[in-house]
């Protein structure tokens, strides 16, 4: 038997050749046993001719496939990996793809619409509280997994008779992404209400617009003498790695503390003294991101902002400004690390300073003057009529 494990995935994997025709991809399975009795039953498969054209391939044939061909070499294989997982559950991993409809994948949405999640494990004083999954995650979860093979059999792996699939009719509806941008005096209230070390955080969120838990930066990550000035090295999701320039300020502190978690061997620049040990040095102790995200958020309480989501808020705020201040689109893709210039273009409201000028150019009938002040008018009374 040809299984294997691969490094990057708790699947057993099969692979082998007849005919002169390689046939490989997951099992599904997490037991060598069980992988065993998969390539068995797909080896017969192949013998009867009923895998060459891919009109008997079940669903879970297929997603391995398309794992070991695409998933697996992309910067999300975890997430996909888990996705795929998910989809398989739902849908039935004997389920023949030619038999995924409209109606099967609309039924495989409602079903994980209906499912919950917690953010913290039961305990004995209490149950955690269950919370409902938005539409975005039903999407990515159910909709966007089947769309991607499905789309790689008909257009890669030619495989025919297979079902039109109404996608866009399938799409839950999601939120409108929510533009933030905090004044100057709202920051200056929330960095007052911060300790040292959150406002540190802060001061990279609201200046390099990273996301919440790039701020945990390792130390390894600070390159001082790259060509150009000191840069961090942030491992983007969808773009590799992003060489950040950083401005001469942040520089010194991050080398600092860089310098400090190296010598104690913390993984992450973010820490602080707890006392000191024997020899009365001073003991470190590396801070949590649950812990600090409590802290930003108390302290934006205490300042009086009450806005959803202040943390990533932050990022939305550094997009707008930086588009506004320098009418560079690509630079703020750069920045924030988008692989699709579709994901940066919410920014684009940031560019209607020609539209006010050009509104502000008009001649608008009946305007006050500039220095007239406001009173307001009498109310008007309809005359009885007589």
């Amino acid at each position: 038997m040809t299984v294997y494990l691969p490094k990057n995935s708790r699947f057993w994997a099969y692979d082998f050749q007849y005919k002169r025709q390689r046939y490989h991809g997951s099992t599904g399975v997490e037991t060598r046993r069980k992988a065993e009795e998969v390539e068995r039953r797909i080896r017969q498969q192949a013998a009867l001719g009923t895998l060459d054209d891919g009109s008997g391939m079940t669903w879970d044939q297929a997603a391995g496939r398309w794992w070991a061909e695409v998933g697996q070499h992309r910067a999300s294989a975890y997430q996909l990996e888990h996705r795929l997982a998910i989809a398989t559950r739902l849908i039935g991993p004997n389920t023949p793809i030619s038999q995924i409809t409209t109606r099967v994948i609309a039924r495989a949405i409602e079903k994980r619409r209906g499912e919950t999640f917690t953010r913290h494990a039961d305990t004995k004083e209490h149950k955690a509280k269950r919370h409902v999954l938005s539409n975005a995650t039903v999407n990515a979860d159910v909709m966007r997994p089947i769309r991607r093979v499905l789309f790689r059999a008909r257009d890669v792996w030619e495989v025919h008779g297979l079902p039109v699939v109404d996608y866009k009719a399938l799409v839950l509806k999601e939120p409108e992404t929510e533009i933030r941008l905090y004044s100057a005096e709202q920051q200056a209230a929330w960095s007052a209400e911060c300790d040292p070390t959150a406002r540190f955080v802060l001061r990279l969120l609201l200046t390099y617009g990273l996301r919440f838990g790039e701020t945990f930066i390792p130390p390894d990550a600070f390159i001082p003498d790259a060509p150009g000035g000191p840069v961090l090295a942030i491992n983007k999701r969808k773009r590799g790695a992003l060489y950040l320039p950083l401005r001469a300020d942040d520089a010194r502190e991050i080398a600092a503390r860089a310098g400090r978690a190296k010598a104690a061997g913390l993984p992450s620049i973010l820490f602080e003294t707890a006392g000191r040990d024997a020899r009365g040095a001073d003991q470190l102790v590396e801070v949590s991101k649950s812990g600090m995200a409590v802290r930003l958020r108390s302290a934006a309480r205490r300042a009086g902002l009450t806005q959803p989501r202040l943390i990533h808020g932050t990022r939305h705020h550094v997009g707008t400004v930086t588009l506004a201040e320098t009418g560079d689109i690509r630079m703020v893709q750069t920045l924030l690390g988008h692989a699709d210039i579709k994901s940066t273009l919410r920014y684009s409201h940031a560019l209607d300073s020609g539209l006010r000028a050009q509104l502000e150019s008009r001649n608008s009938p009946g305007a006050p003057e500039p220095d007239a002040v406001f009173s307001p008018p009498k109310q008007r009374r309809a005359k009885p009529r007589k």
